[in-house]
């Protein structure tokens, strides 16, 4: 699994300063990649997230800037989930024909556990923590991550055939997950309210990467959504999936 990016020129963009980017970065770091770490803040800023990695000798920073050079002569962008698909910088690693992915599409493409994600605009870090705790009854091999301020790829290298993982997804994970083209196998949906839109330019596009929780779902996967949110039922009309409604 790690093999794949033993001696791969990797450009992380965005290290951030809540641990998913030092997470992502040790992961790649521990996996051989030669790693090229980029990020608008400063080096004062981002003290913690530098000092968390200093044991390794296989990173290199450009920090207070981008710059289109180090994205061009990348094998790999992984971006952080909070940069915007519309970056110029990912716009021209994209034209050169350069992967572009994020810590969860990693995940997705490697994990060989049942994956259950959670999402909504509301209640989604309540639902993933109650499914996880159900599950812990019955296994000792059921893991909590996603948007918890932590990175995905910290417990894969633990996750054998046969674990089970919950996922709290938010829309910015989701919207980079479409271009891994693939869905959770157990999907949840909380709830869907106007959030976002600071982001996501309209309510529509919010919701349209809400609904990669299950756009790549199979028939034989699941969707658990609530019977009583209109956005919801309106969303999940023509899913692929078994829909179990929930009150």
């Amino acid at each position: 699994m790690k093999n794949q990016f033993k001696g791969k020129k990797v450009l992380v963009m965005g290290l951030g300063l809540h641990g998913g980017g030092v997470g992502t970065v040790r992961f790649l770091a521990y996996a051989g990649a030669d790693i090229t770490v980029t990020d608008l803040r400063s080096e004062e800023v981002l003290k913690s997230s530098l000092e968390a990695l200093a044991e390794f000798s296989n990173i290199r920073y450009v920090l207070g800037e981008h710059r289109e050079e180090d994205f061009l002569g990348a094998d790999l962008v992984v971006k952080n989930p909070g940069v915007m698909p519309d970056s110029p910088y990912l716009l021209a690693a994209d034209r050169k024909g350069i992967p572009i992915t994020s810590d969860v599409g990693i995940f997705f493409n490697s994990a060989p556990a049942t994956i259950i994600g959670v999402t909504g605009t509301r209640g989604k870090s309540t639902a993933a923590y109650l499914i996880h705790a159900f599950l812990k009854t019955k296994t000792s091999r059921a893991f909590l991550a996603g948007n918890i301020r932590k990175s995905v790829l910290e417990i894969l290298p633990e996750l054998r055939a046969g674990d089970w993982v919950v996922l709290e997804l938010s829309s910015f994970q989701l919207e980079d997950l479409s271009h891994e083209k693939k869905s959770p196998q157990v999907a949840v949906i909380t709830n869907l309210q106007q959030d976002h839109l600071n982001w996501h330019r309209t309510i529509s596009d919010y919701y349209q990467a809400k609904s990669n929780i299950f756009r790549y779902q199979t028939s034989q996967d699941h969707l658990f959504i609530d019977q009583d949110n209109e956005a919801v039922q309106n969303l999940v009309r023509g899913a692929r999936s078994g829909v179990v409604n929930c009150r």
